[in-house]
């Protein structure tokens, strides 16, 4: 499959991203994908999230994209979520196409590319490859990251469906210490209460 390059501006970076921290705290993201609905990456906490950033011309990303559907609907029961962020500069006008043509069933969202480089703390003056993996664990950790022609994509379907499955075993967020669960009491309304609530 071909890869695409972008950033033709130094010597090429490793594909398993240099100077990013394989394990750190997922940043906020903020979207809005092709029909319209608004994604905050911190309410999908307690779910395994791929990010997959992409190019929409990119052949590799496409083919992607499409394995990320298959999963969606596959694990999605499970505690799954896969997002495509394309970034290239026509990304909001070229996504509602890439989904048609490539049947995408997952949410599809454009982004800036600075974002892209803040989010996966890769260098601007270096070149890198797509599509770039995100791996998120249910507790809102980055738990892996890869760029287009690391050997990880060279099994890419097993070795996605592996990574997927090894997040999606592993327990949710731990309830904030010092809170004890909450016990729901009957509920009592009197009559006077009642009546507030049904008047207009």
């Amino acid at each position: 499959m071909t890869r695409q390059q972008f950033l033709l501006t130094a010597p090429f970076a490793a594909t398993v991203v240099r100077g990013a921290d394989a394990n750190r705290a997922a940043p906020e993201l903020l979207l809005t994908d092709t029909n319209g609905k608004q994604i905050r990456l911190s309410l999908l906490r307690g779910k395994v999230v791929i990010l997959e950033f992409m190019l929409t011309t990119c052949p590799h990303c496409q083919n992607t994209a499409k394995l990320m559907s298959r999963l969606q609907k596959e694990y999605g029961p499970r505690g799954f979520q896969a997002i495509s962020l394309p970034f290239n500069d026509d990304a909001p006008m070229a996504a509602p196409g890439f989904v048609a043509a490539h049947q995408v069933t997952h949410p599809v969202a454009a982004i800036r590319r600075d974002r892209v480089y803040e989010f996966a703390q890769l260098s601007p003056v270096m070149r890198h490859t797509v599509p770039i993996m995100v791996f998120i664990d249910r507790r809102g950790r980055i738990r892996a990251q890869h760029q287009g022609d690391d050997a990880f994509f060279q099994n890419e379907e097993a070795n996605f469906r592996a990574k997927s499955v090894e997040l999606l075993k592993e327990p949710g967020p731990r309830p904030a210490v010092g809170v004890p669960p909450t016990r729901k009491s009957p509920v009592r309304t009197s009559a006077s209460t009642l009546r507030s609530l049904t008047s207009y």
